[in-house]
């Protein structure tokens, strides 16, 4: 499931200060509770809005994806007419959902999906071919989206629409081989975009902030160049992860410079965080013993 990654690492950070001395506190309090699709060989949770809708993707025994929603113990399926799979990221407070679908050749398209009505999202110099095209991340409640795409020549490039506008965001410091380049993953209402971008020498480092006036975004409890940022509320609670040495995953919440642990303790194996709602909820998944992959939501402690 590398498409997996391909959009959590594109990332959501804060645009407080620049982060990497920043403290770590104690681990997050609250409530899990594991969603698993009935009958799915994966479910991965991506986001979560203020109306409690946690929105995601899981696998079929088949390998295919599929987008789903859950709330109140109801999931609902979702997938774009036609398609080879279907990936939903979130749903907005305004109940558009949107995210990226395959078709028949592998190439990836953005979708918003307003009542079971598709529009495909492509963004100007996306590559039409397998493992290229255009991935929308996520869309604020102004109807702007954030995403990524991949050129023919395999580079990635962050971009955000507004009705239909593009604008290209690239850091200055991105590599330009196959592999290297930008990805935006988020904006929030107040316009904050937030990514990462690989180094020509592999190297991936998280940002966050106004285009062209990033900061760098390192949990302090990681290895260098190992932070994924997921998301940013409108609070600026960041939420992600990094990878240790043994390759396990390790959720965080960031606040105010503040770093915060977050493991889901059913996550043997390492704990993902995708989402957070302006309330403070948290989704994501785990990862269990055996490599299966579980969506799960984080209801902070009253």
């Amino acid at each position: 499931m590398a498409r997996i990654r391909l959009l959590l690492i594109a990332g959501a950070a804060s645009a407080l200060a620049l982060l990497p001395a920043a403290a770590s506190g104690a681990a997050t309090p609250g409530r899990f509770t594991t969603i698993d699709v009935p009958g799915a060989a994966d479910t991965i949770g991506v986001g979560i809005n203020d109306a409690g809708v946690v929105s995601g993707f899981y696998q079929d025994g088949s390998g295919n994806e599929h987008g789903f929603t859950y709330r109140d113990g109801r999931f609902t399926t979702i997938d774009v007419p036609g398609a080879a799979g279907t990936v939903l990221t979130v749903v907005n407070d305004f109940g558009t959902a949107v995210g990226y679908y395959l078709d028949g050749s592998g190439d990836a398209h953005g979708f918003i999906d307003r009542e079971g009505r598709f529009t495909t999202v492509n963004a100007p110099g996306a590559g039409p071919a397998s493992g290229q095209g255009t991935f929308v991340a996520n869309m604020n409640n102004l109807g702007v989206i954030a995403g990524f795409y991949i050129d023919s020549g395999g580079v990635q490039h962050g971009f955000t629409d507004r009705n239909g506008k593009f604008t290209t965001i690239n850091d200055p410091d991105a590599g330009t081989a196959s592999g290297q380049g930008t990805s935006v993953g988020y904006i929030n209402d107040l316009g904050e975009v937030t990514g990462s971008y690989t180094e020509s020498n592999g190297d991936t480092v998280a940002f966050a902030g106004p285009a062209g006036r990033f900061t760098t975004v390192s949990d302090p409890a990681a290895p260098p160049f190992s932070t994924l940022t997921a998301a940013v509320n409108d609070a600026g609670v960041v939420v992600g992860e990094y990878v240790d040495a043994s390759g396990d995953f390790h959720g965080f919440t960031e606040a105010h410079g503040v770093f915060t642990p977050v493991e889901d303790p059913a996550g043997t194996a390492g704990t993902n965080l995708a989402g957070i709602s302006n309330l403070g909820v948290i989704v994501g998944f785990y990862v269990d013993g055996s490599g299966g992959l579980h969506g799960f939501e984080l209801s902070p402690a009253r």
